[in-house]
């Protein structure tokens, strides 16, 4: 898993950050992104080139998104 903090960031370096890495992405790797807010952007981009995604906010507010590129692999797992 690779993990990307980006709640200390400003727009649009997180977008940018998650797409870089989204980009170097193979077989079952998953990101976890971690976000003071859901990114609605990202999430078109990932479908459009071929990745799915899981979006679920912890009870303390924060964003955890979790994206891989795997067609089979289940993100339910990593629910917070």
């Amino acid at each position: 898993m690779i993990l990307l903090d980006t709640r200390e960031f400003d727009h649009p370096i997180p977008l940018e950050m998650a797409v870089d890495t989204f980009k170097k992405l193979s077989g079952d790797e998953v990101i976890h992104m971690i976000h003071r807010r859901e990114p609605i952007p990202l999430f078109e981009i990932i479908e459009r080139n071929g990745g799915r995604y899981l979006s679920c906010m912890s009870e303390e507010g924060v964003w955890h998104i979790y994206i891989t590129r795997s067609p089979t692999l289940d993100l339910e797992v990593y629910r917070v």
